[in-house]
């Protein structure tokens, strides 16, 4: 891995050569070190590593006119070359609705500790062995199969700013998805594990296993739900891809665009007051923190929910100049093939709960509970109207008892949903996998009065 006085040299470059063509440039390299192992039939079948060197940029020119590009480098040639694409690319676009500026101003950024684990390469040999211990847990619980991924990186990246800005940041983080099957695939577990000390981390990552190889066997004998209302019990996997994707949709540029349900609303009691939720960057082992944001605006957590009342919205510079208020330091370059500074989320974090997950599923009305949910689709994300599957093993709770099932979906209202929590989970995790894009920290909750459907094949 190239150095960090290497990868300053490559950011110095490109600002250096940009600056006399364009408005103002914010250049950032990252170096980043990646291993990925892949594992099904019980056996590892791919483990592969990789290095990459991605300088990414963000131009302005003419006043409103903004561009971007993100590209493998390795030359000072692959460095001015790319200030000169993107600088012609923007030269022929219209001029940007969403942009008011950038952070001109050089502040002092908050510590941040214990994001980069230093036994990574160490545990980069170790992985492999982790791994046959986490499938043998699963088996030893009762899985016939086992399948899955670890991922683990370490990165290293420089940013300056025209403007004056600049910094680095040295971190790791690792995302483990483990999945318990049977001979029959109705009967399936899953169980997930993500941080940023792989090295630390291998107890849990068996126990991931274990549990989803007692999930997959206690699936065994599903049959299919009826349609109804029903009280549900949502494990922090599901709790955080349903309720906890909704402070993430505290952004006025969503609001603006009408693609979030929280426009108007800051003051109104959207949730119990139980449940309060920050935008916190500065989370201590969460996989999305930093200090600051890609403007170089210094980072600060931002209270979203406070007892159940929607208090504000995360900003970058320009969504604060266009509501007339302070950056909250949440600049992200975000996008498709023409992507932009716009403000977006970092950590999610929940207030725990005070119930064991026993006493959730002590229940007396029809209730079922959800372990795990896949492909949520949204019929409209200005109301919150959607609608999810429960993938692997669910269960009708009746008389203190787990009687499986399957083929359902949940057919409902976020915004409806985070209204009826009804009682929140002692077991706050830290949740991110590819149906929670946004590192989501939430217990299990019970929830009443929800919506199943029948899944469609």
């Amino acid at each position: 891995m190239a150095s960090i006085r290497d990868t300053k040299s490559m950011v110095d470059l490109a600002v250096d050569y940009g600056s006399n063509k364009v408005d103002a440039i914010i250049a950032r390299v990252n170096n980043t070190s990646g291993s990925q192992i892949r594992f099904s039939q019980n056996l590892i079948d791919i483990s592969k590593r990789w290095e990459s060197l991605q300088l990414q940029l963000f131009v302005v020119i003419k006043g409103t006119k903004t561009g971007s590009t993100q590209r493998p480098i390795s030359t000072e040639g692959d460095v001015k070359q790319a200030v000169d694409d993107v600088v012609a690319f923007a030269e022929i676009l219209p001029d940007s609705q969403f942009y008011a500026g950038i952070e001109d101003t050089i502040k002092p950024y908050p510590a941040l500790k214990d994001q980069l684990d230093n036994k990574f390469d160490l545990f980069s040999e170790e992985a492999p062995s982790v791994i046959n211990s986490v499938v043998d847990s699963a088996i030893e619980e009762g899985a016939k199969r086992v399948a899955g991924a670890l991922r683990f990186d370490k990165m290293e990246s420089f940013f300056r700013s025209s403007q004056g800005p600049e910094g680095s940041e040295k971190k790791t983080y690792f995302e483990l998805n483990v999945r318990a099957l049977q001979d029959e695939l109705d009967y399936s577990g899953q169980g997930l594990l993500c941080g940023v000390e792989p090295s630390k981390s291998e107890k849990g990552m068996i126990e991931a296993g274990a549990k989803a190889g007692r999930l997959s066997k206690q699936a065994v004998g599903a049959v299919q739900g009826k349609p109804g209302i029903y009280d549900l019990v949502l494990t922090p996997t599901v709790a955080a891809d349903i309720i906890g994707d909704i402070p993430s949709l505290a952004n006025p540029f969503l609001i603006m665009i009408g693609a979030s349900p929280l426009g108007d609303k800051i003051g109104e009691q959207l949730a119990p007051e139980d449940i309060s939720a920050l935008d916190d960057p500065l989370l201590k082992g969460g996989i999305s923190s930093r200090r600051f944001d890609w403007e170089g605006t210094p980072c600060r957590a931002t209270t979203i929910f406070e007892k159940g009342i929607l208090k504000s919205y995360v900003h970058n510079t320009t969504t604060a100049r266009m509501f007339e208020t302070e950056s909250t330091g949440s600049s992200i370059l975000t996008g498709g093939s023409m992507k932009m500074l716009l403000p977006g989320p970092s950590n999610i974090v929940f207030e725990n709960g005070n119930h064991r997950i026993e006493e959730l599923l002590d229940v007396s009305r029809p209730t079922i509970y959800v372990t795990c949910n896949w492909y949520t689709r949204f019929q409209n994300d200005q109301t919150g109207e959607f609608s999810t599957i429960p993938r692997d093993a669910m269960f009708l709770v009746e008389k203190n008892e787990l009687k499986p099932i399957k083929n359902m979906r949940i057919s409902d209202n976020t915004m409806r949903m985070l209204m009826n929590i009804d009682a929140m989970g002692n077991d706050r995790t830290q949740i991110y996998w590819r149906e929670v894009l946004t590192p989501t920290i939430i217990p299990s909750m019970r929830i009443k009065d929800c919506r199943m459907t029948v899944a469609t094949q």
